[in-house]
């Protein structure tokens, strides 16, 4: 790997890892959500310090390529950041139901109470 591609990685992994640190501070990535991006912009920094790596754990567990071996990683680490969000969303998608089920239980017993409490001076004016 050339030296232009090396400090392309380390920019990318410092630069990423930055942004990251910044959406936290700003309150706009929770910290579980940065950890797999964190870990994502190490194994790129990682990388662009042992350019060789790849290669070598490629060649040794037996992929005659290791662009072959990066594509499966990578995508193996997409299904479980995907596997991780549906979880996610599925938990929060409960929680908006089971509180839009309480808010119109509660919005009923609201309305039964004051239908059922009638204005005293309703009932003095009634003949």
């Amino acid at each position: 790997m050339n030296l232009a591609l090396r400090l392309l990685l380390l920019t990318g992994a410092v630069v990423t890892l930055v942004y990251f640190i910044v959406r936290i501070r700003k309150k706009q990535l929770q910290i579980p959500y940065a950890i797999s991006w964190g870990l994502f912009s190490g194994l790129l920094f990682l990388l662009s310090l042992f350019p060789g790596l790849i290669t070598w754990v490629s060649l040794r567990i037996g992929f005659e390529s290791p662009a072959n071996f990066v594509y499966l990683v990578v995508i193996f680490l997409l299904i479980l950041q995907l596997f991780s969000v549906t979880v996610q969303l599925s938990t929060v998608n409960r929680q908006i139901t089971d509180m839009a089920q309480h808010i119109a239980l509660q919005e009923k017993k609201g309305e039964e109470r004051r239908e059922g409490e009638e204005d005293p001076q309703d009932l003095a004016r009634e003949p």
